[in-house]
């Protein structure tokens, strides 16, 4: 059970836990959450601390990092069939699993690649997914390595290319 205080994942969003109480009808226990991005409180949402969902986990450690940038060399890309690639994305999108972002980021970065060597324009589908994935790994990794956006977007990127190279 978390606490008050407690920074967690609820769903896509890192998120602190700023009460908890009880729902009038059930009487069933409820978190109280604040998306990190919007401390003011003016965004909140209350999420059963049954989780029955399962979209509510606690934020990523430090050695779950470093495990996760060990697996990203060989996390594998999607299929490239372009008929159907936003609902492959919007599928890996609806996970809690960080490695499905990741496969998201490595595919429309190589699709987004090989169209620039051609010449070719950007796909829209993939240059969107790719930064949405991007926005939500780097959030929390942020927020777990107590660095800025920018900051664990170039460490986990660095990272990752010394884990490529051993």
């Amino acid at each position: 059970m978390y606490k008050v205080n407690d920074v967690v994942m609820y769903r896509r969003n890192v998120c602190k836990v700023v009460g908890l109480s009880e729902t009038g009808a059930g009487g069933e226990a409820i978190y109280d959450l604040v998306p990190y991005d919007t401390p003011d409180g003016s965004v909140r949402m209350q999420v059963p601390v049954s989780n029955k969902g399962g979209h509510l986990r606690s934020l990523i450690t430090k050695k779950e990092i470093r495990d996760l940038i060990k697996k990203t060399p060989s996390v594998q890309c999607l299929d490239s069939k372009p008929a159907n690639m936003k609902s492959q994305y919007a599928n890996l999108l609806k996970s809690d699993s960080l490695q499905d972002l990741i496969c998201i980021i490595k595919t429309s970065y190589l699709r987004n690649k090989a169209r620039a060597d051609q010449h070719k324009k950007l796909a829209s589908i993939d240059d969107e997914y790719l930064h949405k994935a991007e926005k939500y790994l780097y959030d929390e990794l942020s927020v777990a390595l107590d660095m800025t956006y920018d900051q664990s977007k170039a460490y986990f990127n660095k990272e990752v290319e010394k884990a490529s190279r051993s």
